[in-house]
């Protein structure tokens, strides 16, 4: 539908429908183009090119109902993302649970060629019809336009609205709108139709609508009453809303939607998880849940959920995400090259969109498997609020050792973990939402090297809890322009110790986190967006630190597994405040008639920090505290260039910064006094489209850091200059991408990254390679859908470089410690060995009565590769072994829902 506005402002809501009908399941009838009313010159964004469905799957005809043999139609609300996948599905008319549920099912997997709104692939929302019949033969009725009229506020049925349609031939038809709002034209023929709406303090609307043969569209106007007592003021002319284009800032990014995600082998059903699948991540070693992202260090990658930060992605372990996976929507990996709207990381970033789950009444599922056990219950509390609780619990702390043996259980982290969250979200009326929302995770775990003479054994114990309360205020005007409002508070709690004998080292403390994310995005004119917005944070972090002043373990140092940590003691308590406010604006400018796109944007980022203690404390000498600021402007730019549908080039460049971890800014530990770190990306990128659902993508990538933390190489460093910003960082390479979105049930993709990460400890060092190298990862993915049998199977199939180590050459006995010291080799000379690994799952949907099961049976590590995950040695370094990933790991997993 292409719609012209003389003048728009607020919304006007518009949605097609398409007829589906045929033997036991539902057959398309594909949405119509509406070419433009010639009444009012275009002022804001149009509709270049309607959707078009390319993947079709049909929805099967209930078996409860076959005995009834009764016809159904399930109106649906379909909305179309910018890569033509299906992102929501909502129920708009129903026809009974089991009707309903087949027709979303089917239309989730629905594939259409993206719309385009000023020649920019863009996201819409349509009304698609589904009709359910036994009968052989293909429904066919007569071409009808059917609708609502509504207020917009309060979306209050409009009474009395005058309609009128000239039809293809030139012919007129009238009507008025009944009790509920309702009109109906039927039997209007094919072609164009022109639609006017008038009313008594209504704004008139014009608009078109094209009609096939035997098509019938069911249309909802919402317009703006003016309030009869308020002063008369110049009121629009035309309003529609439109989605306006999102300012496509990440040349190099993957985006997975939760219902491809689901089917990837080794999830368990937690999409999140998805993202240790995609092209740039590396394979983090068992139990860390580490995400490792063009090398960069896990610290360096930022993680967001609806814009907030978060302190992890995964669990303990890794074997589950800490977000509920019945709320997300998708997951997108940003590896580096983004745009101005986020910044404070070195490395790449990860965007989790959430939402409230639709629908009415009150419904719930519950989740079982080895790992844990999870449940949800959502429902509408009235038209206009949704609601959802969730919970989570692990449950292979439990039984671990009895399964996999004390040993085992002993090298192997097994995680404790727990994640809740609880949102609500409110409809304030067309295009116009606040959801609120409040999300918790919990970890614990514990692995170590045990040793038959305490004083050689080695544990090491972590825990982290995390809660986030935020509010996600979200309006979207006729015009295209978006407004985005999400204030947060939050609160983290953590503490890492390890005991080698009798020696104990710990750090642990808790931060007070608030922040305000804002942003306004709108059409300035045809060939000009700007988005412009605000991300402020502050934090307060008080921490606690006693043992070895080399514990823990941070990139650059050189030591192994087990190894006991330097005899230096220290123990300090200290506090850090650390304020970032940072506006920033970008364009994105459509030239050559949409074929490139130059998008400049700018983040200005004042950055404030306070640290109770400069010097270490000594005596009864009060603390002298540190201040220090900094204002940093952080260019970036991106272009696109697409010489043809088929075809987009892509580059990226842009400066970054990050402040140091408040655990560094210990005056016994640490420095004070350390400044910002900084990087530069640079992004060259290719995406080949040679079908609709097939994508190839190459990308090359480049960053450079310097003012990196390291310890410092003295012996005795000077008074609270334990760590110095002496580090530079690179990493570069390429990774490739050849995807297959779902066609004919059969989706899936081949990731593979070709890198190099290197550290330089100094300017007169020489460069290393990185803790967080691995020169080759490759992933595949392989799933295919049953039509009509509700079964799906899947594989996975990874392969990785093993990351560097340190080798040891021999050992030297302490006789005053009664310990050796090993010897060491070159630093990161070797490797841990090649990661290798299958892993598979079958899926089956089953209906109950009122109950959805969904029984799944996941494999993991189907070959049993026996994968070293870490290096360690015998006590005097004379022999070393590995410690070994998960053996074969069956997982049976069971969802039901109501």
């Amino acid at each position: 539908m292409r719609v012209h506005p003389e003048r728009a402002s607020r919304a006007l809501t518009l949605a097609s429908s398409v007829a589906f009908a045929s033997s036991l399941v539902a057959a398309p009838i594909h949405a119509q183009e509406t070419p433009p009313t010639e009444t009012h010159a275009p002022s804001g964004p149009q509709l270049t090119r309607a959707p078009t469905l390319v993947t079709f799957v049909p929805a099967e005809y209930p078996a409860s109902e076959r005995e009834s043999g009764r016809a159904a139609s399930v109106g649906v609300h379909v909305t179309i993302g910018v890569d033509g996948t299906v992102t929501e599905a909502v129920v708009a008319e129903s026809a009974g649970e089991a009707f309903d549920a087949a027709a979303l099912g089917a239309v989730r997997q629905f594939v259409f060629t993206p719309a385009e709104i000023d020649g920019v692939p863009s996201a819409i929302r349509i009304l698609y019809r589904y009709q359910f019949t036994l009968e052989t033969e293909v429904v066919v009725q007569p071409a009808a336009l059917r609708g609502q009229v509504r207020a917009r506020r309060g979306r209050t049925p409009l009474a009395g609205m005058h309609v009128t349609v000239t039809l293809a031939d030139g012919s007129v038809r009238e009507a008025r709108t009944d009790e509920a709002g309702r009109f109906a034209f039927e039997d209007v023929g094919e072609g164009e139709l022109s639609v006017a709406i008038e009313g008594e303090n209504v704004t008139r609307v014009l608009t078109t609508e094209t009609l096939a043969a035997g098509e019938s569209v069911d249309v909802t106007y919402d317009v703006t009453v003016a309030d009869p007592d308020e002063e008369e003021e110049e009121g629009d002319d035309l309003e529609i809303v439109v989605q306006a284009p999102p300012l496509r800032r990440a040349v190099v990014s993957t985006e997975v939607r939760a219902e491809e995600a689901r089917l990837v082998p080794g999830t368990s059903g937690d999409v999140v998880r998805v993202v240790e699948s995609l092209p740039g991540v590396a394979r983090a070693s068992a139990g860390t849940g580490n995400l490792i992202v063009w090398g960069a260090a896990p610290d360096e990658t930022r993680i967001y959920v609806d814009g907030v930060p978060i302190p992890r992605l995964m669990h303990e372990g890794g074997l589950r995400s800490v977000i509920q996976p019945d709320t997300v929507r998708s997951i997108e990996l940003v590896p580096g090259g983004y745009g101005a709207s986020y910044g404070r990381g070195l490395g790449g970033l990860v965007s989790v969109r959430t939402e409230t789950p639709e629908g009415d009444g009150v419904h719930g599922a519950l989740a079982l498997d080895l790992l844990d056990a999870s449940g949800i219950v959502r429902g509408a509390v009235n038209d206009d609020v949704r609601a959802a609780v969730s919970a989570r619990v692990s449950l292979i702390d439990l039984y671990a050792a009895q399964a996999l043996g004390a040993d085992a259980v002993a090298y192997l982290p097994i995680p404790r973990y727990r994640d809740g969250q609880a949102r609500f979200r409110i409809a304030l009326g067309a295009g116009e939402s606040l959801e609120l929302v409040g999300m918790l995770g919990s970890d614990q775990f514990q692995r170590g090297v045990p040793n038959a003479d305490p004083a050689l054994a080695v544990e090491e114990r972590r825990y982290l809890d995390f809660q986030r309360v935020y509010a996600r205020y979200t309006r979207e005007s006729g015009d295209g322009s978006v407004i985005s409002i999400v204030p947060y508070v939050g609160f983290d709690q953590r503490e890492t110790a390890t005991s080698n004998g009798e020696v104990r080292t710990s750090v642990g403390g808790e931060t007070i986190l608030a922040g305000l994310r804002a942003s306004y995005r709108t059409h300035v004119t045809d060939w000009l967006s700007i988005d412009a917005g605000l991300d402020a944070e502050v934090s307060a972090t008080t921490l606690v630190r006693r043992g070895s002043i080399g514990f823990p373990a941070r990139e650059g140092d050189v030591r192994v597994f087990g190894q006991s940590p330097p005899d230096q003691i220290a123990a300090d308590r200290w506090s850090a405040v650390q304020i970032g406010i940072a506006p920033y604006v970008e364009g994105d400018l459509s030239l050559a008639d949409g074929a490139v796109h130059v998008v400049p944007g700018v983040r200005v980022d004042p950055y404030a920090r306070s640290v109770s203690r400069r010097i270490p404390l000594e005596g009864d000498a009060p603390a002298l505290g540190a201040f220090r600021q900094d204002f940093r402007v952080e260019p970036r730019l991106s272009l696109r260039w697409e010489p043809m549908p088929e075809l987009a080039l892509r580059g990226a460049v842009g400066l970054y910064h990050q402040p140091p971890r408040a655990e560094d800014l210990s005056a016994s530990f640490g420095t004070p006094d350390l400044p910002l770190s900084q990087a530069l990306h640079a992004v060259l990128g290719a995406t080949v489209r040679p079908t609709e659902t097939l994508t190839l993508e190459l990308t090359g990538f480049f960053t450079a850091g310097d003012d990196l933390a390291m310890r410092s190489a003295s012996a005795s460093p000077l008074r609270a200059q334990a760590l110095v910003a002496s580090g530079n960082g690179r990493s570069y390479g390429a990774q490739a991408l050849v995807r297959q979105e779902l066609f004919e049930g059969l989706q899936g993709w081949i990731a593979y990254t070709l890198s190099r990460s290197e550290r330089q400890d100094r300017d007169e060092s020489a460069w290393r390679l990185s803790d967080y190298d691995q020169t080759h990862v490759l992933t595949a993915v392989l799933a295919y859908r049953i039509p009509g049998a509700e079964l799906d199977v899947s594989l996975r199939f990874r392969y990785a470089t093993g990351f560097p180590r340190t080798s040891v050459w021999g050992a030297v006995y302490d006789a005053a410690s009664d310990r050796y010291t090993p010897r060491f080799g070159a630093h990161n000379g070797s490797r841990v060995p090649e990661f290798v690994q299958l892993d598979a799952r079958i899926g089956r949907r089953f209906e109950v009565g009122d109950v959805r099961l969904d029984v799944s049976l996941e494999v993991l590590n189907v070959w049993n590769q026996a994968n070293p995950e870490e290096i360690v040695y015998a006590p005097d370094y004379s022999a070393r072994g590995y410690v070994l990933g998960l053996p074969i790991l069956p997982v049976l997993g069971i969802r039901g829902e109501i």
